[in-house]
């Protein structure tokens, strides 16, 4: 049986969204009035159901695997909905250095087994997962599958103010609807 998930509590939630994040802005320069070098990939993401923001670097080049810090990707990266994030700055296992997780439907298992399902997100259809807990659960529950496919993205946690800063890119947040049969 299920254990009840253990989410965020308000404190921690304002934490989050205040200085708890300050942390992964002040590692990459990014000073406490929020300015950041112009022109970086600035993302959202999930984590504990509520979006954070990270700046998108890309794939380091000749890593496989780096410290216990994952990031998972629902049905491919940025394909159905943004990437939920197992630690945020402040957490034991942080670090900007993400292990790849490809989260994919189990066979035999549709989106609607998911929904149907007490591991899909209160922000769906916007997301179908926005929490690790989630996604562990349900792959337990043999609805998805996790792939490890041996890749490691560079892509720290900012504040919400860094990623709006002006010369930053954010990456696109329009998904495609309906969620398809699979993925």
């Amino acid at each position: 049986m299920t254990q009840p998930k253990q989410h965020a509590t308000p404190n921690r939630r304002r934490f989050l969204r205040t200085t708890g994040l300050l942390v992964g802005g002040l590692a990459l320069g990014v000073s406490a009035a929020g300015s950041a070098a112009a022109g970086v990939s600035v993302a959202n993401g999930w984590y504990e159901e509520e979006e954070i923001y990270y700046i998108a670097h890309g794939v380091e080049e000749g890593v496989t695997e780096r410290g216990e810090n994952d990031i998972y990707l629902i049905g491919g990266d940025r394909v159905w909905q943004a990437q939920v994030v197992e630690f945020i700055p402040g957490d034991s296992g942080y670090s900007p250095h993400w292990n790849v997780n490809l989260v994919q439907t189990a066979t035999g298992v549709t989106v609607d087994d998911i929904v149907a399902s007490a591991y899909v997100s209160d922000h769906y259809p916007e997301a179908l997962f926005d929490d690790v807990e989630d996604i562990l659960a349900a792959e337990n529950a043999g609805l998805v599958t996790i792939a490890k496919p041996g890749v490691v993205v560079l892509c720290p946690i900012v504040p919400e103010r860094v990623a709006d800063a002006p010369g930053n890119t954010e990456l696109p947040e329009d998904f495609p609807r309906p969620w398809p049969d699979t993925f």
